[in-house]
């Protein structure tokens, strides 16, 4: 894709997300073919959005994190998007059913970085990405099927719309993080009181600072970095759970903390 046509495709997914329609409609010669291409046009959708009132970028979501998400979505690894302003919540929220197209739950472990990462050019590994984290707590990735058929759609597509971001919820920072084991936390979702998914830490890419790391060196090769103060989300312990409308939806991790959410 030439710039002309990156900019193009980032203009109607911009629009097609303030204006709720599918990004599934996405014009064939908009559609990028690489994931490169994909985080060409994210970076000026991320742009777009800002302008449009939506907020400065607050930090960045980690996605298929997973084994079976990355078969589906025909990926070799993890894919990432960004977090801007106007998706921060916190918990307990409450959200509007109707405002998405189909909504999932994710159980995440966020942190909140106390410096910047990569700070220098030596690759990023898990003990450089712990030394960074300033905070840990327990999060809700609000997620949205925004594609329809997302295996059919294509990753650089999604890769291009923020891998399925719609908004965080945020519980309370915990304060004893660093005695905690986090691969070995285990994490469920809820809906009315009732488990429907479980995962452990270990589950995203073997640990939660893996997926932070991975981050880190992804946004050094593409001329960015993670900001002192910035949230990460780092990938959902179990996979999404696909919502019903008049939920009241709950993750918990043991160790942090829970987040709750009421869909009316």
């Amino acid at each position: 894709m030439d710039a002309a046509t990156i900019g193009l495709a980032a203009d109607w997914i911009a629009e097609a997300r303030i204006g709720g329609r599918s990004v599934g409609e996405l014009p064939r010669e908009l559609r990028p073919a690489t994931e490169d291409e994909g985080y060409a046009i994210q970076r000026l959708v991320r742009a777009r959005l800002g302008a449009r009132g939506l907020g400065r970028p607050i930090g960045w979501k980690v996605g298929a994190t997973t084994a079976p998400m990355q078969k589906l979505l025909n990926l070799a690894g993890p894919a990432a998007g960004a977090v801007l302003a106007s998706a921060e919540k916190h918990s307990p929220a409450a959200l509007r059913f109707a405002d998405y197209r189909r909504i999932g739950i994710e159980c995440e472990v966020c942190v909140k970085l106390k410096s910047p990462l990569p700070a220098g050019g030596a690759k990023v590994d898990r003990a450089a990405a712990a030394a960074a984290v300033g905070a840990v707590l327990p999060a809700m990735e609000i997620v949205d099927n925004r594609y329809g058929d997302f295996a059919a759609i294509g990753a650089p597509t999604i890769i291009a719309d923020d891998v399925f971001h719609a908004a965080i919820v945020l519980g309370a920072e915990a304060g004893d993080w660093r005695t905690l084991d986090l691969a070995a936390c285990e994490g469920t979702t809820s809906a009315n009181g009732e488990v429907k998914l479980e995962g452990k830490g270990a589950d995203v890419l073997g640990h939660p600072f893996e997926s932070l790391a991975w981050l880190a060196n992804l946004l050094a090769s593409r001329g960015e970095r993670i900001e002192a103060g910035q949230l990460v989300m780092t990938g959902s312990l179990p996979l999404p759970y696909w919502a019903n409308p008049g939920e009241t939806v709950e993750i918990n991790i043991t160790g942090l903390g829970s987040v709750t959410a009421r869909l009316g």
